[in-house]
Formats: C-alpha cells, sequence, structure tokens
C-alpha cells in the first residue's frame, strides 16, 4: 500500500511538473480601443477584450503581460516577432498570407464595423460604391478591405489619426465626411461625450469581424488549451456579461433612439 501511495504521489507530481513545463510567460499587445482595451485613469489595462483574456490566461496557467501601443506600431511589433500575441484582433483585418506568420483562436466575440456620418450628410444612406468624394476618417494602422478599391483609385480620401475619439471629434467639426468604426465602440464614444445617438446615422457595413486571439505561430501549441478556456467563457455567458458590463449605453442605431442592433 505504501508503495502504491508513493508511486501515485509521484506521478501527479509529474503530472504537475509537465504542466508548469508547458505553462509560458507570453506578453500580449492590443491599441487604446475602449471598451474593449484600453488603459484607465492610473494605467491599469482594463476592457472587455482584456477581461476575456485575463481569464484564459488564468486557466490556461500562463503568464501574461500587457502593453498597448498605437495600431501601426502593434501591427509592426507583431509582424517583427516581438510580441507573442494581440487579445483582440480578428482574421477578417489582416492580410490573407497572415496565417503563414500567425495562427488565431476561436472566437469570442462578434463585431461589426459601419461608416457613421452626421444624420444631415446626403450620402449617407449610399452603398460603398456609389460614395464619391468623400473624406473617411480612421484610425492610422487599421486597415479596411471593402474600402480598399475605392481609397486606391482616389474615389475616397482617408483621414487617419491615433485614437479612436478624435474621430468623433472630426465627424462633429465636420472635418470628415464619415468615420470607420465598430458599432460599439462608437457608441461608446458618443456615451462618453454625452452626445445624442439621433445626430448620427450608420451607413454601409464595412466588416463583420470575429474577435479572437492573434498569437504568433511558434505558440501554436497553445491553441487547443486556449480554446478550451474560450468555448467554456462563452458557453458559460461569462463572456456577454463580461462585454455588457463595459457598455456606457444600452445599444441603439444611431439615428433612432430606440432601434436595437
Amino acid at each position: 500500500m505504501t508503495a502504491c501511495r508513493l508511486l501515485y504521489g509521484c506521478a501527479v507530481m509529474a503530472a504537475l511538473w509537465c504542466s508548469a513545463g508547458l505553462a509560458q510567460s507570453l506578453t500580449g499587445g492590443a491599441a487604446q480601443w475602449p471598451p474593449y482595451s484600453y488603459q484607465d485613469g492610473e494605467g491599469r489595462a482594463t476592457g472587455i477584450a482584456v477581461d476575456v483574456i485575463r481569464r484564459v490566461m488564468a486557466q490556461s496557467g500562463n503568464r501574461l503581460e500587457l502593453v498597448f501601443h498605437p495600431a501601426r506600431r502593434l501591427n509592426l511589433l507583431l509582424d517583427e516577432g516581438r510580441l507573442d500575441l494581440n487579445y483582440a484582433d480578428s482574421p477578417a483585418w489582416n492580410a490573407d498570407n497572415a496565417t503563414q506568420r500567425f495562427v488565431y483562436s476561436q472566437p469570442y466575440l462578434q463585431v461589426r464595423e459601419y461608416l457613421y456620418f452626421l444624420s444631415d450628410h446626403p450620402s449617407r444612406h449610399l452603398p460603398i460604391e456609389h460614395l464619391r468624394g468623400l473624406r473617411i476618417g480612421m484610425v492610422r494602422g487599421y486597415a479596411y478591405r471593402s474600402l480598399d478599391s475605392a481609397l486606391g483609385s482616389g474615389r475616397l480620401e482617408k483621414l487617419e489619426t491615433s485614437r479612436d475619439h478624435a474621430l468623433v471629434e472630426l465627424l462633429v467639426r465636420r472635418r470628415v465626411d464619415a468615420v470607420a468604426m465598430v458599432d460599439e465602440v462608437f457608441i461608446d464614444q458618443l456615451a462618453a461625450r454625452k452626445l445624442a445617438p439621433e445626430g448620427f446615422t450608420r451607413g454601409a457595413q464595412l466588416s463583420d469581424a470575429p474577435l479572437v486571439i492573434k498569437l504568433q505561430r511558434r505558440h501554436a501549441d497553445q491553441l487547443p488549451q486556449l480554446n478550451a478556456a474560450l468555448q467554456a467563457l462563452v458557453r458559460s455567458g461569462e463572456v456577454e456579461r463580461i462585454r455588457r458590463s463595459y457598455l456606457r449605453a444600452e445599444p441603439v442605431t444611431p439615428g433612432s433612439a430606440t432601434a436595437k442592433r
């Protein structure tokens, strides 16, 4: 009996040792992108995606350092392999050949991007292929495949800035005709400035993108446990609870006081 207990104890210790050996210290980067990822007034990382990745890493036993960079620099550091992952990315926002360098987790949220106009803009209801001579505000380093052709041909012009909150200011001051933003990010920015959604109109949809964790391909062995943790969080309703806890306003369609997405 003593020998059996000794063997069992050794097996348990070996399993724990192997688990500890599999755990890694990773650096996760993201842009300042409230309500998904941002730093609060005391410089602490917070947001929907931040809370999700922290829970995922806690379940997988990995240690995670969170860093913030402007979108363009963030993409450069990832391309150079100097960051291990982006915890708030999407295959829809990456080039097709990105899979040569990165792997993607299963989705944990779905986000939608649109053009947003002031409610009196004459082009607010036009499809992208009919938009001409307009200036579109967007965050520097962000890519919108549905706008590539129009921007490349000069049919549309872009004005880039470093942060989402600056885009709303540009739109209100009519320095741009429209801005490209995720729906909940736009509503969050309106709520932060106490601006009524009725003053704005949601125009053409740019994407319907699954939000994932993007990892360097060298960490592909981490995917099974990360996916298992994400699946558990989604199925339990925890991801949705986290999302709702960060919304500063009940989601509405700009231009309507009551219409829900």
